[in-house]
């Protein structure tokens, strides 16, 4: 009797046991899924402008609803620049966003996409699970320059300080772990903010020695089911094009440029253009010019550009957007009417390749570059009009501009289909997914070749024949 009761007492211990013991492993095992669990923080570079709003809100909900079929394990979170992190000057150039983002929890690595990138959430996952988020990381689509480039202060690449850098469209990622190290990271002649997928790297590179790693999955193109990210268009479609009535084309030239970037001018993209006016220091029926009444000087033209735009506010207001350009910018009117399409000119819009003047410190600024092509809507215009003055005559035009604007609270609007520089000035793997709408500068180049192969479009009124 006395054996069998010990008997039953040895199960019940052994059972009891048991219970505790898987109780305890259970818990384990929950905690050590929390602790490895992958978390991963969306990042899109959104901007305030209600087009591309809508573009980053549209891609916020595509990830959040493919992230609801995932594991449960798997814990994604999204973050807006223009809503989530707008209190930072310069998000645009993302490491002034590191000190915020190492601060953010539940997630060990950030994944940056552009409001037009396309994403595979389950892709994604499976790149960013198959590198160590203990160890310092920078991968995505790396370009690397072919020449010397202005935009890159002519760095050589073909020394071993070359600079791999990320092509934006496609996506980048970051561990946590390298962010935290970047909190405190320094960056020395950074007065001027150019080209941001660049000047991130160096600043990585030479505040951690991290190298950008070439990750294929992200895709430039949907070339196959491994592609995790790619670019769905190659230019945006939003519509019927702006009608060329409501768009007045001003361009700033002198008497020195007449006869060569005029005619290169005239031979090429102005003959597309309804409502062109060119602006010079002299009259010249044969071109037609207007004459300014400002001294010409050899740079900045900052009074010269303000005159143009009290010249569209006073004389005919059916137009809606008033585009400045340079002498020596070569242009796709075609495309530059479909772009139009997509904003609002009712709203104050100004539109360019956005560049930034100091602007990691407390008082930088976002200017659209003058080369590129200025856009602006008339609402803009007015208050650019009424409220901004020139410190000098020649002072930098855009670069007061972009101060200007600081003060009104309007932001600058970036396009990527608009250049400062010239074709070979930027990797061919960066512009090889795009069409694009201007490029600048004749130097070294022959711009009648530069319009053909890059900018020409045959559109209303001309016989369509295959781009080259």
């Amino acid at each position: 009797m006395l054996t069998r009761n010990l008997y039953r007492m040895m199960i019940l211990y052994f059972v009891i046991f048991t219970f505790i013991s898987n109780a305890f492993k259970y818990a384990f095992c929950l905690k050590e899924t929390k602790n490895n669990s992958l978390g991963i923080g969306f990042v899109i570079l959104s901007q305030s402008n209600k087009y591309h709003q809508n573009l980053a809100e549209h891609l916020k909900i595509n990830i959040l609803n493919q992230a609801s079929k995932l594991n449960s394990n798997i814990h994604l979170e999204v973050y807006k620049n223009h809503e989530n992190l707008n209190d930072i000057l310069g998000n645009w150039i993302i490491w002034p966003l590191f000190r915020k983002l190492s601060k953010f929890q539940n997630v060990k690595w950030f994944f940056f996409l552009e409001d037009h990138s396309r994403v595979n959430i389950r892709r994604v996952v499976k790149v960013v699970s198959s590198y160590d988020p203990s160890r310092d990381i920078f991968a995505g689509y790396a370009l690397k320059d072919v020449d010397p480039t202005i935009i890159h202060h002519f760095a050589s690449p073909d020394d071993e300080s070359v600079i791999f850098y990320p092509h934006f469209s496609s996506g980048f990622f970051i561990s946590l772990s390298l962010i935290k190290k970047l909190v405190k990271g320094k960056c020395d002649n950074c007065h001027f903010s150019i080209d941001p997928k660049y000047e991130l790297a160096k600043f990585i590179r030479e505040n951690s020695g991290v190298k950008l790693t070439h990750e294929p999955r992200l895709c430039l193109k949907k070339r196959s089911d491994a592609c995790a990210t790619w670019i769905a268009e190659d230019f945006p479609n939003c519509g019927p094009a702006v009608s060329s009535t409501k768009i007045s084309v001003a361009v700033k030239t002198c008497e020195k440029f007449h006869e060569d970037r005029v005619k290169v001018l005239k031979n090429t993209w102005a003959p597309d253009v309804k409502n062109l006016l060119m602006f010079s220091d002299v009259e010249d029926k044969t071109i037609p010019t207007v004459k300014v009444n400002v001294r010409n000087v050899a740079s900045g033209h900052c009074e010269k550009t303000l005159s143009i735009m009290k010249f569209f506010v006073d004389n005919d207001t059916s137009f809606q957007w008033l585009v400045i350009a340079d002498d020596d910018t070569l242009l796709s009117f075609h495309r530059l009417r479909k772009l139009l399409a997509c904003y609002d000119s009712s709203e104050d819009v100004v539109l360019g390749e956005r560049y930034g003047y100091n602007i990691w410190g407390n008082f930088g600024y976002s200017y659209p570059t003058g080369g590129s092509g200025m856009i602006f809507s008339r609402p803009a215009v007015a208050k650019l009009v009424s409220s901004c003055q020139c410190p000098s005559i020649d002072s930098p035009d855009d670069m007061i501009i972009g101060a200007c604007l600081r003060t009104l609270k309007i932001d600058v609007t970036h396009s990527l289909f608009l250049h400062q520089a010239r074709p070979i000035d930027y990797s061919p793997v960066f512009l090889a997914p795009f069409k694009h709408v201007s490029f600048h500068k004749h130097w070294m180049i022959d711009p009648y070749a530069v319009y053909k192969e890059w900018l020409e479009e045959f559109g209303e009124g001309f016989i369509h024949r295959s781009e080259l």
